[in-house]
């Protein structure tokens, strides 16, 4: 009869055990998913995503409150990147050749047609 009640606590230790046993390989098999490089790639770039919509969404509320801003960084885009364009769409085209500038000399000038002295050795 003392066997009957020793074989009781037994056998609800070793249930217990094999439930914890089971319960820790799925929080393993859990952690394990989650530090899967894909996994970890796929939370980054839904994490950016919402990110980025939120940046969005606050750059355009801030636009339409005030547009100055906007407009301005449109137009110095614009006239950084088309500058060539516009300087051809705003230059006079007149029928007479144009001439190239003057070629910069490589000797130092000091405006009144002069050449400086260099300074240093000389080749002497």
């Amino acid at each position: 009869m003392n066997d009957d009640h020793d074989d009781a606590p037994r056998s609800t230790a070793a249930v217990d055990a094999a439930q914890a046993r089971a319960q820790l390989t799925a929080t393993l098999v859990d952690v394990q998913a989650r530090l899967h490089p894909r996994a970890l790639l796929r939370d980054a770039v839904a994490e950016l995503r919402e990110t980025g919509v939120e940046i969005a969404q606050g750059a355009l509320a801030a636009a339409r409150k005030n547009p100055g801003p906007l407009i301005g960084i449109g137009a110095t885009l614009v006239a950084i990147f088309a500058r060539d364009w516009l300087v051809d769409a705003f230059a006079k085209h007149d029928d007479a050749a144009t001439t190239s500038p003057a070629p910069r000399s490589a000797a130092i000038d000091d405006g009144d047609g002069v050449v400086a002295p260099r300074e240093g050795k000389t080749d002497d």
